[in-house]
């Protein structure tokens, strides 16, 4: 009768504390890009490193880098939303719809580094402007560094992009490039390099280091460095799983995520894209084009009458993220 009692204490204690659902949670981690990629090496790698020194092994987390729990860039939402991973890295140029006030980095002439969009990705959510994330939980947010225009065939106006076909991995993008009269291809960065390499499209919309990742340097023979938006990822957890963990996995994984990882995201990402073109010997081969300065002006008059607005109209409460992802920007110019 005694032991009976003590094992019924020890039972009401555990649920009490929640010392049972602290005992050693098995996490899949996936992505469709490969281990070495910028995202995996540099952000997730390092960030499931910080948080299991932290907590030991309560929590025990595995990479499926690769596609390996499922190849799609389109589908990675859904697999972490039903659970086929605990975590992936989500692309929302790739979920159309589903998080449209993050796309708000996307826009052209908008942002200048890679450390801008991810704070402006992170801030956006911490402020509670971010929507769409419904069965999930944001772990970090951060962005590439603000996309070039790559070219198969060299161009010496912006003019001569008229009726070319580009490809763009959102409809931001794409609403660019019909505002400058060439014809937008929506397709996924894998993809991109396929249709560059059968000349069924004439460049891309892409950053330095998608093009290095996805082996499509070799393909072009241009490039047009003005900011045409950046690309933001989310590290997104499935919902049931984070709220099964104990409150001291929770502060961790939230400690090492957040806006520490949108810097970790913006810092490294800002980096490669300086290095790839410093160093790397495709990308030497690689002309630069720069348009002069009454054309430049003109393309950036053209894209905030055109696809700002538009993006503003289109978008749920659209002007007041607009509006705060500008005040985001003039804060960190400021050193903020």
């Amino acid at each position: 009768m005694y032991k009976k009692v003590l094992l019924a204490a020890a039972g009401l204690m555990l649920v009490q504390t929640g010392s049972v659902d602290a005992a050693n949670v098995n996490l899949k981690v996936g992505t469709f890009v490969p281990a070495k990629s910028i995202g995996v090496s540099k952000v997730i790698k390092p960030w499931m490193a910080a948080v299991t020194a932290e907590v030991g092994s309560e929590v025990s987390m595995k990479g499926f880098w690769g596609g390996s729990l499922g190849k799609s860039p389109f589908k990675q939402y859904e697999l972490v939303k039903n659970g086929v991973a605990d975590m992936t890295w989500v692309l929302p140029g790739y979920t159309p719809g589903q998080f449209p006030q993050l796309q708000v980095v996307g826009l052209p002439f908008m942002l200048d580094n890679a450390m801008e969009a991810s704070l402006v990705v992170q801030r956006l959510h911490d402020a509670g402007l971010s929507q769409g994330f419904g069965q999930t939980h944001l772990i970090g947010g951060w962005a590439a560094q603000p996309n070039s225009l790559f070219l198969r065939e060299p161009i010496k106006s912006m003019n001569d992009l008229k009726n070319r076909k580009i490809s763009a991995s959102g409809s931001v993008g794409g609403k660019f490039l019909t505002s400058i009269g060439a014809i937008s291809q929506t397709t996924s960065a894998p993809k991109m390099t396929i249709m560059l390499n059968r000349k069924t499209i004439d460049g891309s919309i892409q950053g330095w280091t998608g093009m290095r990742t996805f082996k499509a340097m070799a393909l072009v023979k241009q490039a047009i460095n003005i900011p045409l938006g950046a690309s933001p990822f989310l590290l997104l957890m499935n919902k049931k799983k984070w709220d099964s963990l104990s409150a001291k996995a929770k502060a961790s994984f939230s400690k090492h995520g957040g806006e520490k990882m949108a810097r970790a995201g913006g810092k490294n990402y800002g980096a490669a894209s300086d290095s790839i073109q410093a160093k790397n010997k495709q990308a030497q081969k690689i002309a630069k084009f720069v348009p002069n300065k009454a054309e430049l002006a003109k393309i950036k008059a053209n894209a905030i009458a055109k696809v700002h607005s538009w993006w503003i109209k289109k978008t749920p409460n659209g002007q007041a993220v607009y509006d705060k992802a500008q005040a985001i920007l003039a804060a960190i110019r400021k050193g903020g």
